[in-house]
């Protein structure tokens, strides 16, 4: 594999690796601008009119953003910031597309994401272990903040393989390895986020989601079981001090639903435990709150780029020790449209969901392999869209696996 190398894979895998394991939003960017150039001078590139129509709903939203931005007071730094949050997710679907196609080749392009996939995972295992070592008892809560927190990479990798044992369309070596590795280091995670899609996704990619009478089984099974385990989750104490790993996992499931979807009103914000278990609720209730305030045109259209969500409190959010009060992103990122583009952008950011959905609708009985990851890839950012900004997720990449899918998916047409 190393003599295929070239300068647009290195940095395409770079590109991964930074997004992935390095806190530097920054260093992103000017890696995603210089890979975007590089790709444009190395090679013809063709863009098709199907994939512009796909991803012109977040340029909308971007474009939203900034007339918006016009007829309110912003700090330029702000608004720059936003511009870049938002922006993010067209440079990535653009870098994934136009690699895709310089590489031409679906096993070739699949088999990078595996490998740096399980790159990621043993970095994580080698972190873990350095970790056990450190210290005296071991603590669920004190160590994924510290060995990561989540990795969709590794998450879209192991749907990925699973998906490959019904098509074998993929020829990867080392496979049962590379699942093995995956595998332990997606257990580490104790992601309570992952666990959930990892499920969703894998069987999206085997097609068993589909709106068809397997499809409803699977639904209706995968229903049944969230059910009764929710009942006992809610019908059992478990302490949210306990050290256990497991008890920890099960209170953050048990927590789940009312960080999300509480209302302000049902939690005391003086209460920092209670504060914290419920605070991607809070986000978003101040948004709305500030978007009350703006009036219909606020709701319409947004406060804009720049705009930021002001807390009531200062949280211990920065290195600062005085905290932060005004913070621009928010986990809900449904919420996050909605108060940077108002409910037009919201529209907009359906529209882009629904133009990934057409495409795998189109396709999916000619090649099922890949309108499946589409479809999936669609649920993951239904769901990732309510706690963890979903495709505004600053370290989200499964945007450049989109792009990189769309376009195998155009040219086998």
């Amino acid at each position: 594999m190393l003599k295929n190398l070239s300068l647009p894979k290195v940095l395409f895998v770079l590109l991964f690796l930074v997004s992935l394991l390095l806190n530097s939003f920054e260093a992103v960017i000017v890696l995603s601008v210089l890979l975007l150039a590089v790709l444009f001078l190395t090679s013809k590139t063709i863009i098709s009119l199907q994939f512009v129509n796909i991803i012109s709903p977040l340029i909308l939203i971007l474009l939203i953003a900034i007339v918006s931005s016009f007829f309110r007071d912003k700090n330029l730094f702000d608004f720059i910031k936003d511009f870049l949050y938002l922006i993010k997710p067209v440079l990535f679907l653009l870098i994934g597309y136009l690699i895709s196609q310089q590489i031409n080749d679906k096993n070739s392009f699949f088999k990078i994401i595996i490998y740096t996939a399980t790159a990621c995972a043993v970095y994580h295992i080698f972190r873990f272990t350095t970790y056990m070592f450190q210290v005296e008892s071991f603590s669920m809560n004190k160590m994924r903040p510290i060995i990561g927190l989540d990795n969709f990479l590794e998450l879209f990798a192991i749907a990925l393989i699973v998906a490959n044992t019904k098509y074998k369309t993929l020829t990867i070596k080392y496979l049962k390895t590379i699942t093995i590795i995956l595998t332990i280091s997606f257990v580490l995670y104790f992601s309570r986020t992952m666990f959930a899609l990892v499920i969703i996704m894998s069987l999206a990619f085997l097609g068993y989601l589909r709106i068809s009478r397997k499809g409803l089984r699977y639904i209706l099974i995968g229903s049944v079981g969230l059910v009764s385990f929710y009942a006992y989750l809610f019908s059992t104490d478990i302490p949210r001090e306990s050290e256990s790993p497991i008890d920890n996992f099960l209170y953050k499931m048990k927590l789940a639903p009312s960080e999300i979807f509480i209302a302000k009103k049902s939690f005391d914000i003086r209460d920092h435990a209670d504060l914290w278990d419920h605070w991607r609720a809070y986000e978003a209730n101040k948004a709305i709150d500030k978007l009350n305030k703006g009036g219909v045109v606020a709701w319409s259209f947004g406060l804009g780029a720049g705009s930021l969500v002001d807390l009531g409190f200062y949280a211990p959010l920065s290195d600062d020790s005085k905290g932060l009060r005004y913070i621009s992103n928010i986990h809900n990122g449904y919420a996050f449209v909605l108060y940077k583009t108002g409910i037009l952008g919201i529209l907009f950011y359906l529209m882009f969901l629904l133009g990934n959905y057409l495409a795998y609708k189109s396709s999916k009985q000619t090649k099922p392999f890949l309108a499946n990851m589409i479809f999936g890839i669609v649920l993951f950012y239904m769901s990732t869209s309510l706690v963890i900004t979903g495709i505004y997720n600053l370290a989200d990449t499964m945007t450049m696996i989109l792009g990189g899918i769309l376009f195998l998916n155009h040219k086998e047409e």
